[in-house]
């Protein structure tokens, strides 16, 4: 049988079990090159002769996905340590085995890293999906709007190089500053930005009423709108990763999270706005698990989205631990019904259908997870055992979520081909709110209680 990529990991899991136990599996780390293939490297201190028979073993049951060179080494070899040691491994499950992955990467090595800390004030949030046309801009740009006119002072920015359209949406020709992020990501990679560069980042938008304050840093600047023939050329340059004077590698991720760091100040903005590249691109992991941002996921109600979305959910659920129950960035992961229907029922269907996928993913409520073991005795069912120690809900199990329940933005068709800067007249509590209140109460979630309620 020939064997494939999604084959190989439990392949080797299975001979690692087989040939050495399972706590030489546990304690040892799978490394899988940039070209999928597998070895093996164990805390175990093993003789040539062993090593000779197993590493035939495993290349036999591999085929072409054993590495050629050294599929197995044992404790003394060369560089053991140093992958045992490395902190970019990664504990997944592998069929019923705990598996510690070294996954090496020419491109999406992001991915790999794990969900940043929250971030602290102002509060970011990060709009993602996984194709466009589900709403997010138009949500991004109805909520900027939304806290402006509560008086509040908003920084939107479109890290969407590719589909752009958050600048075009809330700047005009006379408010576009001179670059856009393209331009940060390219010229950090030849010398440090200054406070100049910066402040020619942004550009004021007319969308804000004289309350608040909304500010814009578009994916394109003037530079690039003026000189289009050069765009692919700075995209071809923009994601690739940064070497400073001290040997340090800034990651896309790393550079965005200083980009958006070097503004997120609370004297100067009491909210971050965040336009992410829609799909799973590797650029997706800077937004989505870098910024220590709430994430916000748009989907419509239809199998694309939760095909794609299994696969982000599952791959974040390798970031659980047995014993992190409750890690604090799933807290912050929302689902959103963009382009909703009307009917309640249909609309329940799709919070039915995105507990399912957070289930289904891995991303289970820790007292469904985690339940004790307690021993109960056989028949009669009398003198359980009783822990005081162990809390009612725990036994008895939670029907709450660690993550919050979806929220939905209405279709309505007012808001098709949505051009706020023309049409201010749809940028009015009245008319957003009957079908973005839902949605724009779950933003203000996240301001501290006694702002939620500013100027309402």
């Amino acid at each position: 049988m020939t064997v494939r990529f999604d084959d190989s990991l439990e392949i080797l899991t299975d001979v690692i079990v087989k040939e050495l136990g399972e706590n030489a599996l546990t304690t040892g780390v799978a490394l899988r090159d940039v070209s999928g293939r597998l070895s093996f490297f164990t805390e175990a201190d093993l003789n040539e002769e062993r090593i000779k028979l197993i590493s035939k073993h495993i290349r036999s049951k591999l085929g072409s996905y054993a590495r050629t060179d050294r599929v197995l080494a044992g404790l003394n070899d060369v560089g053991v340590n140093s992958v045992l040691a490395d902190n970019a491994v990664l504990a997944i499950k592998v069929g019923r085995y705990r598996v510690r992955l070294l996954d090496r990467r020419l491109v999406g090595a992001d991915w790999l890293r794990a969900p940043a800390v929250v971030a602290p004030p102002p509060p970011r949030f990060v709009f993602a999906s996984l194709k466009g046309g589900v709403g997010r801009s138009t949500a991004l740009s109805v909520a900027a709007a939304d806290l402006a006119s509560h008086g509040k002072r908003v920084l939107a920015i479109d890290l969407d190089m590719e589909a752009p359209g958050l600048g075009a949406m809330l700047l005009d020709a006379g408010t576009v500053p001179e670059f856009g992020v393209i331009d940060a990501l390219v010229e950090n990679g030849m010398t440090p930005l200054d406070d100049q560069f910066f402040t020619d980042l942004v550009g004021p938008s007319s969308l804000a009423n004289r309350v608040g304050r909304i500010d814009v840093i578009p994916a394109f600047g003037r530079r690039s709108i003026d000189n289009p023939a050069d765009v692919l050329a700075k995209i071809a340059r923009a994601y690739t990763e940064d070497v400073g004077p001290d040997g340090r590698v800034a990651t896309i991720l790393d550079q965005i999270r200083e980009l958006v760091d070097h503004f997120a100040q609370p004297a100067r903005y009491d909210a971050i706005l965040i336009d992410g590249r829609a799909g799973l691109h590797e650029t997706t992991a800077s937004s989505i698990l870098g910024l220590g941002a709430e994430v916000l996921l748009f989907g419509v109600d239809e199998p694309q989205t939760f095909l794609g979305y299994s696969v982000l959910l599952t791959h974040l659920a390798r970031f659980l631990h047995p014993k992190d129950l409750r890690p604090e960035w799933l807290e912050r992961i929302t689902m959103v019904h963009g382009k909703a229907p009307s009917d309640p029922d249909e609309r329940a269907a799709f919070v039915d259908r995105c507990q399912k996928l957070f289930m289904d993913s891995g991303l289970r409520p820790p007292t469904q997870a985690g339940l004790p073991d307690i021993a109960l005795p056989a028949e009669p069912f009398n003198n359980v055992p009783w822990d005081d120690e162990v809390r009612d809900e725990d036994v008895l199990g939670n029907d709450k979520s660690d993550y919050p329940e979806p929220v939905a933005i209405l279709d309505d068709g007012r808001f098709r081909q949505f051009d706020p800067v023309k049409h201010r007249d749809l940028i009015t509590e009245e008319l957003y709110r009957s079908s973005f209140g839902q949605f724009l109460d779950r933003i203000n979630q996240s301001f501290p209680p006694d702002e939620e309620n500013l100027g309402r």
